[in-house]
């Protein structure tokens, strides 16, 4: 596997919230990916591994929850970030971030600022 080509991997099959996340991010300075579903997002992980992926929960065919059990169990991923942003219940997700071994999560509708502490943390590990 190669160097990435960008920063985070944002996984939504909301096209709005994708291009708005992608938009903002690479503003912040971050090169962005954003892939509708967890299938694509595997395919994109086989040529790129980027520091952060931004995770819907609930995916056409394969959920995000499952898709972040195959990232945190596999050695040649595990240390990703893996963020979860959901409008799911707030206890529901703390949960499944615990199960998953996710690092965090967001509730929709979310604030942009949000994303704040994740970008600051992303910058202090590059």
């Amino acid at each position: 596997m190669v160097q990435s080509e960008y920063d985070i991997l944002i996984i939504d099959d909301s096209k709005y919230i994708t291009e708005l996340l992608e938009k903002v991010l690479q503003f912040k300075g971050y090169t962005c990916k954003s892939v509708r579903n967890t299938l694509n997002a595997f395919e994109e992980l086989k040529e790129n591994k980027p520091r952060l992926i931004l995770l819907d929960v609930h995916m056409p065919q394969l959920s995000g929850y499952e898709f972040c059990n195959f990232i945190k169990s596999n050695k040649r991923y595990n240390d990703i970030l893996v963020y979860y942003f959901s409008g799911v219940s707030e206890a529901e997700v703390a949960v499944k971030t615990l199960e998953t071994k996710a690092d965090g999560f967001l509730k929709k509708p979310f604030d942009l600022a949000d994303f704040d502490d994740i970008l600051i943390y992303l910058k202090s590990t590059n």
